[in-house]
């Protein structure tokens, strides 16, 4: 098993945490000048960076930088060009002549409402540049508001906060509930891989699901099925193809550092949620499917659409203790295999088929694992009152991915998975809860004797803005700054 530098990799990648469930994300640009002066900015915040290491206090900073924020330290274009292209190009590169819809906007259904054209930032009429994004986390609101603060003023004139199309700073504030929901209701970041050989995953067989959680040994399905090579999350190490990106061993000997080593991509979309229009669709359904509109009727359709309750128990497996803890360690191949209890098109069936894409479900489950992402994503702006009094106030998630491999993680994900109307064999629909919608688009329950298909008119979810990082190891960010 390889042993990863963890003291060297930042601690994003391995909590999001929840002890610290205020956070706020502060997108900045470099101000032109002369470069001695930014990398000395950079050399001290290298210092104060959250390591995987680190564990406890009341506040974690963590630094992310796009390939624009790698051309304004001077990275040669030789090391650029080792990095993906994906990242290199950006989530939303702009139109040209030739292209009049950039391919990687149509990959991720980047269209109609959610086009780049109409993005707050990061889209194609914004005209700064972002070069970087620090996470900021803290165990209130008046100590974020603190260290939001005393962030911007020690950039000095160094960057400054990027802006809205609005003309607003560009900061984004995010939250975890008491009650771990996002704005649809649903627990949030239950289902998520472990890395093999983490802090998390000790040799002894033991895990910590959540940061607040005592150890607990893993059973031989739970390995089988949550354990990820470390090469899918972190740069340098073997992935599930028992392949890394790049060897590092030659690096080392020669005592240069590699950027890339211990650093992984990140992946930002603000993802503003409808909430009003998507409590009404699920209203309509449940009178549709069941001839009422009772809540436990609502709350069937609504666990329906993700595949989870809103408490986060999967519908598969169909039974379970009563008082027991959300489920993540299950399968559908031989428990579900037809929908019938968790529907093929569901959200979490699509973002993570486990068992059911390949030929046989062995198979499947391998090559699910090659397209695992960490999510760290987050809600922002107020929940919707009971009475629907704010419906109008903007509300999403902020979507944070950790990946490897962006195209074959993320977008992979985005477009065969979540946007394909063919996905798992169904005929028509996307994925219920994704910003993407085509002509005809159907949200689709199996049932007996006839399946249920119901007319999504728009999505629920539509894209605000989005940029591709580079979340880079501690001394990646010390040698950035040399």
């Amino acid at each position: 098993m390889e042993k990863v530098e963890w003291d060297d990799v930042q601690r994003l990648v391995l909590s999001g945490y929840p002890k610290l469930p205020f956070s706020a994300y502060v997108f900045w640009h470099f101000v032109p000048g002369e470069i001695g002066v930014a990398k000395k900015w950079l050399r001290r915040l290298s210092d104060r960076l959250t390591r995987a290491t680190a564990s406890g206090g009341q506040q974690a900073i963590n630094l992310a930088l796009t390939a624009h924020g790698l051309e304004h330290l001077r990275v040669s274009e030789k090391v650029l060009n080792d990095f993906s292209l994906e990242f290199l190009e950006g989530m939303a590169p702009k139109p040209t002549a030739e292209t009049k819809f950039p391919r990687r906007s149509n990959v991720l259904g980047d269209t109609g409402d959610s086009s780049p054209e109409f993005w707050e930032w990061g889209g194609w009429k914004e005209s700064q540049s972002i070069d970087g994004m620090l996470l900021l986390y803290a165990a209130d609101e008046t100590k974020l508001r603190s260290f939001v603060d005393a962030e911007i003023e020690a950039m000095g004139d160094v960057a400054a906060p990027a802006v809205r199309r609005n003309g607003k700073p560009l900061i984004i504030g995010g939250r975890i509930y008491d009650d771990r929901k996002e704005h649809f209701g649903f627990t949030d970041g239950i289902s998520q891989p472990l890395i093999e050989g983490s802090p998390r995953t000790t040799r002894n067989g033991r895990k910590r699901t959540s940061d607040n959680d005592h150890n607990k040994r893993l059973t031989p399905e739970e390995r089988r099925i949550l354990l990820v090579k470390p090469g899918e999350f972190v740069l340098g190490y073997k992935n599930e193809r028992r392949s890394s990106i790049f060897d590092v061993s030659g690096v080392k000997a020669e005592g240069s550092v590699d950027i890339r080593h211990n650093g992984t991509y990140l992946v930002f979309r603000q993802l503003e949620q409808d909430v009003p229009a998507f409590n009404e669709f699920v209203a309509k359904t449940a009178e549709r499917v069941y001839g009422r509109t009772d809540e436990p009727a609502q709350e069937m359709i609504a666990s329906q659409l993700v595949g989870r309750t809103r408490q986060g128990h999967p519908l598969v497996p169909i039974e379970r203790r009563a008082g027991a803890s959300p489920r993540n360690d299950f399968l559908y191949h031989f428990e579900d295999r037809f929908g019938m209890a968790c529907p093929i098109g569901a959200h979490i069936r699509r973002a993570n088929p486990r068992d059911t894409i390949g030929p046989d479900a062995d198979t499947a489950l391998r090559l699910s694992k090659m397209h695992r992402i960490i999510r760290r994503g987050r809600p922002y702006g107020e929940r919707l009152s009971e009475d629907g009094a704010n419906g109008e106030a903007a509300r999403g998630m902020s979507f944070i991915a950790l990946n490897a491999d962006i195209a074959g993680q993320f977008e992979m994900i985005q477009h065969s998975w979540l946007n394909n109307t063919h996905f798992g064999g169904l005929y028509a629909g996307t994925d219920p809860l994704g910003h993407f919608s085509c002509p005809g688009d159907v949200a689709s329950i199996q049932d007996r004797p006839n399946n249920h298909h119901i007319d999504r008119s728009r999505p629920f979810v539509r894209v605000r803005g989005g940029a591709y990082f580079f979340l880079p190891g501690i001394e990646a960010v010390r040698a950035l700054a040399r």
